[in-house]
């Protein structure tokens, strides 16, 4: 997964062999489970859209861990400044 402040563009991830290369592997998902087209495209969205719900808790997960760093240094200069 790439971090917050290090991803490219998604326009740069669309690329012409790229897309190609998700419409073959859709094909095989479609012909390796004997279903249509369509049917293995919704099948790809909902586990990318899974995915992307990983990432997401990931990414609340590093916010989570910068506010309570962020907390914890706000303790220790009010402890250091009431001394």
């Amino acid at each position: 997964m790439g971090t917050l402040f290090d991803q490219p563009p998604r326009m740069e991830r669309l690329k012409e062999d790229s897309i190609i290369a998700l419409g073959i592997s859709i094909q095989n998902i479609a012909g390796e489970l004997d279903i249509t087209f369509g049917e293995a495209t919704d099948l790809y969205l909902a586990a990318a859209k899974i995915a992307d719900y990983d990432t997401k808790d990931e990414q609340l997960a590093g916010f989570g861990e910068l506010l309570r760093e962020l907390v914890d240094v706000c303790k220790e200069r009010n402890e250091m400044q009431g001394c």
